[in-house]
């Protein structure tokens, strides 16, 4: 599922919901991974979470970090009753697309 692409006027940046994304392995997958392409001249992809699809909180690790998608790089998150999408605050790209599967 295509949550981001800049390369689309206008461009594209939503939210998904990680359970949704769960219910369409039938139970079979136990996390989604996400896949940047594209390129970035700037600023940061950063991941964020949120209960309700409307109140936004950065999503970090273990260490309390911000977790950033580095294009080209797959992260892996578990599955969660929770929203997802990226904050492009200070992205330079026309061709950026992020993908969740």
């Amino acid at each position: 599922m295509l949550i981001t692409d800049l390369s689309q006027n206008p461009a594209v940046n939503k939210s998904v919901k990680l359970t949704e994304i769960a219910a369409c392995t039938n139970g079979r997958s136990e996390c989604v991974s996400l896949l940047a392409t594209g390129s970035v001249s700037g600023g940061e992809i950063k991941l964020q979470i949120s209960q309700d699809d409307a109140n936004y909180y950065p999503l970090t690790d273990e260490n309390g970090v911000q977790i950033i998608l580095k294009p080209n790089t797959p992260l892996y998150l578990k599955f969660a009753n929770l929203y997802l999408k990226c904050d492009l605050s200070g992205i330079s790209s026309d061709n950026l697309k992020i993908t969740v599967q």
